[in-house]
């Protein structure tokens, strides 16, 4: 498998906790990481701008794809579902979410900007907003003032 085969594959699995150099990624920040740094294959975590320690380290490719795509593939993906100050929008989706028999997380910012300012988010998990996305419309769901989010 190559990089960009790597990059479709992890992509049809609902991730989006990744960054393969070179290749790109759902997002380049909070993330594990594949890079070629001094001349070995590196799987790192990235956390605000700051690569850590590599958790694995070869010279050999293929040997540094699959245990990305392993160390990867474990990890859970959380897609954003709602972001909204309304507890009945809030609801909604989430019933409609649960009658496609999809697991939902809330995860709510209770003083978002300032005390007692509840943002409700809602999130899907993996390969389950290939799901969500097919069945219902919006997703994401924003509050028009919270879309720069």
């Amino acid at each position: 498998m190559d990089l960009n085969e790597l990059y479709n594959k992890l992509i049809a699995e609902g991730c989006n906790r990744f960054f393969i150099e070179g290749v790109g990624g759902p997002q380049k920040d909070d993330v594990e990481l594949l890079a070629y740094h001094n001349g070995k294959w590196e799987v790192a975590y990235t956390e605000r701008g700051k690569r850590s320690n590599p958790m694995f380290s070869t010279t050999d490719q293929q040997e540094a794809i699959r245990y990305y795509y392993d160390h990867v593939i474990r990890q859970q993906h959380m897609h954003l579902v709602t972001f909204t100050r309304s507890a009945a929008i809030s609801d909604l989706y989430k019933a409609e979410l649960e009658g496609l028999n999809l697991k939902v997380i809330q995860n709510d910012i209770p003083h978002y900007k300032e005390l007692g300012d509840r943002i409700f988010r809602l999130f899907v998990i993996n390969k389950d907003i290939f799901t969500a996305k097919k069945k219902m419309i919006n997703i994401p769901y924003y509050d028009e003032d919270l879309k720069r989010y």
